[in-house]
């Protein structure tokens, strides 16, 4: 097993997996990349006039903070896995919901479909 650059000698899923985990996991990292697509289109659609730019940007960075600080693989701060759970639903389905309002509800549907067949292979392949 390989152990993870930190040095904390945890081993590295990415690395260590075979290629149904690799593929789950770059996929993971495509649905964070479309989450924070997602929301700030959401929020550039749903914020009126001059500032929707604003909105867009300030939404990409707290979504980046609030993943980065409780759903990452090196989060800062542990919440338990119902926790985590509980977020990520709050997060994708916030998001494909508010794709859903602002009239990007195929969007919104394909985001939270592929997030979800990603959480159950993740779950299958990380036994």
């Amino acid at each position: 097993m390989s152990a993870d650059p930190a040095g904390s000698g945890a081993p590295d899923p990415f690395l260590d997996g075979g290629p149904a985990l690799r593929t789950a996991l770059v996929v993971r990292f495509l649905l964070e990349l479309a989450l924070l697509a997602g929301a700030a289109t959401a929020a550039w659609r749903l914020v009126p006039g001059e500032v929707s730019w604003l909105a867009a940007s300030a939404t990409i960075i707290a979504f980046a903070v609030v993943w980065g600080l409780f759903l990452s693989p090196k989060a800062k701060i542990g919440i338990p896995p119902a926790g985590r759970m509980c977020l990520e639903i709050v997060l994708f389905g916030g998001v494909g919901a508010a794709l859903w309002v602002t009239g990007l509800g195929g969007a919104g549907a394909v985001l939270v479909v592929i997030w979800i067949l990603d959480l159950v292979a993740l779950a299958v392949l990380q036994r």
